[in-house]
Parts: C-alpha cells; sequence; structure tokens
C-alpha cells in the first residue's frame, strides 16, 4: 500500500542498516513509497521511487530476506509499476532479488561496475578538437554543472543538482580530477576522483553522447590516473553506473578487473 514517505522511513532505515536520519537526502528525492505487510501485519518490506533524468524512475528499498522475501519484493515493484511504468532497479540479494524484478516483468539492461588493478602507467592521448584539464583550474560553475549533466542519459545515474558540481563535492579531489571541452569551449566530459594511500577511487568518466565516438572516455580516464600517479597512487578502484559493453572492454583492456558486478533491470 501507498503510504507517506516519512511513514516508510523507519523501514528504509532497517533495509539499509542505517539511522533514519542518514536518508533524509535520500526522502527528499523520492515520489512515491509503498510499503507491503504479512499476514500477521508484520512490515516486510518497503519500496520508494526516485526520479531519474532519462529512465523514469530507480526503485530504492526492497523486502527483508527470509521466506516472504520473493513474493513481497514482487508485490512492491507491480505496484510502483501500477504508478511508473518506466522504471529501474538493481538487484541486489538483500533487498530485490533478481528473481522478483523478473518475476514482474523486467530485464536485464546494464550494471553496476566495481573494478580494480594497477595503476595504469600509458599516458592520455586526446583526440583531435578537445582538451583535458584539472577540474581544480575551471570555477565557472555552469561549467562544471554541465560536465557533471553528460551522465543523465545513463541508467544508474540520479538529477545532477548544483551541489553536486561544488568544488570538492562529494569527497572529490578538483586537484585530481578531470573536466574535457570541445573546441568551442563546451564542457563535454568529466571524470571525477579521490585519493588516499596509494589508491585512487573515481566513478568512469561521463562523456556527452556526441563523443562517446571519440577515444575521450579513455583519455579522461588515463589523465586522472597520470594525475593519480604523481601524487603517490599504485593502485586504481574504478566505479561505473550503466556503461556500455564497448566501455567496459575499454576498462578491462587498462588490466582493470571486475570485483562487483550488480544487474541492473528495467521495465
Amino acid at each position: 500500500m501507498a503510504v507517506p514517505i516519512a511513514a516508510a522511513l523507519p523501514t528504509l532505515a532497517r533495509l539499509y542498516g542505517c539511522a533514519e536520519q542518514d536518508l533524509g537526502d535520500l526522502a527528499n528525492e523520492l515520489s512515491q513509497v509503498w510499503v507491503v505487510q504479512g499476514s500477521s501485519h508484520a512490515t516486510l518490506g518497503a519500496l520508494g521511487l526516485r526520479p531519474s533524468p532519462a529512465h523514469g524512475a530507480e526503485l530504492v528499498g526492497g523486502a527483508f530476506p527470509g521466506p516472504a522475501q520473493q513474493e513481497a519484493a514482487t508485490t512492491l515493484v507491480r505496484a510502483a509499476l501500477g504508478m511508473q511504468p518506466q522504471l529501474y532497479a538493481y538487484a541486489e540479494a538483500h533487498l530485490l532479488p533478481a528473481s522478483s524484478l523478473e518475476a514482474a516483468g523486467l530485464v536485464v539492461v546494464a550494471a553496476y561496475l566495481r573494478m580494480s588493478g594497477p595503476l595504469p602507467m600509458l599516458a592520455p592521448e586526446v583526440p583531435d578538437g578537445y582538451s583535458i584539464l584539472a577540474l581544480s583550474e575551471v570555477a565557472d560553475m555552469t561549467l562544471r554543472l554541465a560536465a557533471q549533466q553528460t551522465y543523465s542519459d545513463r541508467i544508474g545515474h540520479t538529477h545532477v543538482t548544483p551541489a553536486s558540481a561544488e568544488p570538492n563535492a562529494g569527497g572529490s579531489d578538483d586537484a585530481l580530477s578531470r573536466i574535457a571541452f570541445n573546441a568551442v569551449g563546451e564542457a563535454v566530459g568529466i571524470c571525477r576522483a579521490t585519493f588516499s594511500g596509494e589508491q585512487v577511487s573515481f566513478g568512469t568518466p561521463g562523456v556527452r553522447p556526441g563523443a562517446r565516438g571519440t577515444s575521450l572516455r579513455r583519455a579522461l580516464t588515463l589523465a586522472v590516473c597520470q594525475a593519480a600517479r604523481v601524487a603517490g597512487a599504485t593502485w586504481v578502484v574504478a566505479e561505473g553506473w550503466g556503461d556500455t559493453e564497448d566501455e567496459q572492454a575499454e576498462d578491462r583492456a587498462l588490466g582493470l578487473e571486475i570485483e562487483v558486478l550488480t544487474p541492473i533491470y528495467s521495465s
């Protein structure tokens, strides 16, 4: 049944193993929430809709592990489909098992990947007509925001907010992060990185659709790795949401190996 978002927060907090106050930002992003109860009126799960820039909405939450999980999760997904026919979800066994998503008619379309490996030693080769700068050299918030929006059409990415374009947002390091421009000065790509010990971590680059047929994505990755090498990094951890098979192959060709693969299902 549909419930006010605030009423579902205790259940979502239990599902994610966190405090309710930790879900404040998430709660502000949700447009609708459902809960499902068992025959004894015990709450079996909760599911929310988080609007997506290009893919309807993401399913957030799920059902608690146990004998009733599959049926409860399927019931929740079907309720969500009744309101939002275009949605996607991560197949996570402790929240939304693949079997429940498939029972509701969803199919695999992409994946979340966590990859790691030795820091690539190759120098970046920037394609003609493009340039790459350290993000710390770009103060114009309009350009920074445009760069962040290069992810917006990809499944798995949420709406870009002005806060996400702020310097060192989310703990990232603007000195290591890189931004790309085309020949007319438009921001067309970005790769934001963090550094700890001897490890550099980053999300795989966002590149504007019109530049995806170039080697710009690879150049951004290697530009970040080059900066990280100067800072003392020897190891890379990269995360990607909705990357294509060709992009995944490009990352593996740099020596990165998949550690975690979570399928993304879509209606």
